[in-house]
């Protein structure tokens, strides 16, 4: 499982350099119009996940049980089932964005040129979402089989690929237009690619309309319904602001917001990179029955989601106003709040990324918790509209962290720990209380010394910070946040890293 982690970590800090070098670029050589146009759409291109009906992570689940049930023909039936999905997916999406492209630009108040171009921008992101289904299919089933250096490959070549061709179009003159033809392009091409690799990854795969079962397409849409309403609730918890935004203060204000939203992101991709190798590790010791390996293994990704959201979470919290004056200048320093306020909502969401993954690699209470989710989305939405006229962005944010931080708190564990048979007391003990430790001192330190010590910062100053911030919390970790397993299976994975790279041999 570390090795798929690290192979997802690789492919995010490939794709987080890369928004780290583009995004200032587009955001000066777009301007903050119509890169508040740009990221507009770009919240509704994620909004429009929910189009898929759930079938990713439903394909991603049944993959990876039936792959540790080795079940030749039911992976046969699932592949099958969610492309046959993938392309009645594809097709609806097109038309839907195709709506979208005349009905938003009125609902946003553009007039004008400006309402011609958002409405082409809109209909030009919705095909390339639309034609990236499939390979998003292909890629839940890549990950269902544990090739996920297979799947990060293609997304890096895809990121920088994407990158390359927009700093290209900005550097020779053109807008927002052009760069949205772009991703039509890329989609196209990248469809091809997944399919390669799916291929590579599954010699055995049988791709045939006689693999279509009837039981199973049930079975996987009844799971992939409550995926659905799951997803709807994320949807609307973490792309819906820009809407709120656009509408009710102004489309330039979407900016501002988008920048400390950009860093959560950043966050989640970090964070959210345990996520799928914790889910196919949950799901096949579930299709294998081995409940008390289920729970170790349960307690043992708590510990390290936990201590990874703190560090994440924390440099954010510490060094954020250092790193987004030095990214995009002194200006948008407003975004500061609003990233604080998100950023202590992810801690507690990200940290405990493993009760998710257990309910649906388990697929019991996936559908209370399902529905809960959505009802946080919806709280969410609401909070937001009331706030966003008396507190402005910061009214927005807290829209959504309060509601999240009241779900991951009381609910999501009720379920969790209901589901396995494991009390509040060992869940806190054996989960996070280690994490907690470290937290309050690494926090502690890191708040003194960079008030203290960090002045007018540069970038050199910033990394070297960012360093002996590392540096500190991997000691913390092994002397406290980590239990003696935990550091077993630490030192046994560095050993086998180093292997790989001749370093070990040599040694």
């Amino acid at each position: 499982m570390l090795k798929n982690i690290f192979s997802n970590w690789l492919g995010l800090v490939v794709l987080g350099l890369i928004s780290v070098v583009l995004t200032p670029a587009m955001v000066h050589g777009l301007g903050p119009l119509y890169y508040g146009m740009w990221a507009l759409v770009g919240s509704l291109v994620d909004y429009s996940g929910m189009l898929d009906m759930g079938m990713r992570a439903t394909l991603f689940r049944y993959v990876a049980f039936f792959r540790g049930a080795n079940q030749r023909d039911s992976l046969n039936q699932t592949f099958a089932t969610g492309m046959l999905i993938a392309a009645g997916t594809t097709i609806i999406t097109f038309l839907a964005f195709l709506g979208l492209g005349f009905i938003l630009p009125s609902f946003f108040k553009f007039s004008g040129a400006d309402k011609t171009t958002f409405s082409f921008v809109t209909i030009l992101m919705g095909t390339s979402v639309a034609l990236a289904f499939p390979g998003q299919f292909l890629s839940a089933y890549l990950r269902g089989m544990e090739r996920f250096d297979l799947y990060n490959v293609g997304m890096i070549v895809h990121g920088i690929l994407r990158a390359v061709t927009l700093l290209i179009l900005l550097k020779l003159g053109y807008g927002v237009l052009a760069l949205s033809a772009s991703t039509v392009g890329l989609a196209v091409l990248f469809l091809g690619v997944h399919f390669l690799m799916v291929k590579w990854a599954d010699p055995e795969l049988h791709l045939s309309f006689k693999n279509l079962s009837w039981q199973r397409t049930k079975e996987m849409c009844n799971f992939g319904f409550y995926s659905f309403v799951n997803n709807s609730g994320e949807t609307l918890r973490y792309y819906t602001d820009s809407f709120v935004i656009g509408r009710m203060l102004s489309v330039a204000l979407v900016t501002p917001f988008s920048v400390a939203t950009r860093l959560t992101e950043y966050f989640k991709m970090l964070v959210g990179g345990i996520s799928g190798p914790i889910m196919v590790r949950l799901s096949a010791l579930s299709g294998q029955g081995n409940d008390e390996e289920l729970k170790e293994e349960f307690l043992r990704s708590t510990r390290f989601s936990m201590l990874l959201s703190i560090f994440v979470g924390g440099i954010l919290l510490v060094d954020g106003r250092m790193l987004i004056s030095l990214w995009m200048g002194p200006n948008l320093l407003t975004s500061y709040p609003i990233l604080v306020a998100l950023t202590v909502a992810y801690i507690i969401t990200w940290g405990q990324i493993p009760c998710p993954m257990l309910l649906f690699a388990r697929a019991r209470h996936h559908r209370a918790i399902s529905w809960w989710t959505l009802g946080e989305g919806i709280a969410n939405l609401a909070l937001s509209i009331l706030w966003a006229p008396k507190l402005g962005l910061l009214g927005v944010a807290l829209g959504t962290a309060v509601p999240l931080m009241v779900s991951k708190l009381v609910i999501q564990p009720y379920y969790v720990l209901k589901d396995i048979g494991l009390s509040v007391g060992v869940y806190f003990w054996r989960g996070l209380s280690r994490a907690l430790m470290v937290a309050v001192i690494f926090m502690s330190v890191s708040w003194y010394l960079v008030e203290h010590y960090a002045g007018n910062a540069g970038f050199l100053t910033l990394i070297l910070v960012c360093c002996w911030q590392t540096g500190f919390f991997l000691l913390l970790c092994m002397s406290l946040g980590l239990a003696k397993a935990d550091r077993t299976t630490v030192r046994a994975a560095a050993k086998d890293f180093a292997m790989s790279l001749g370093v070990a041999r040599r040694m």
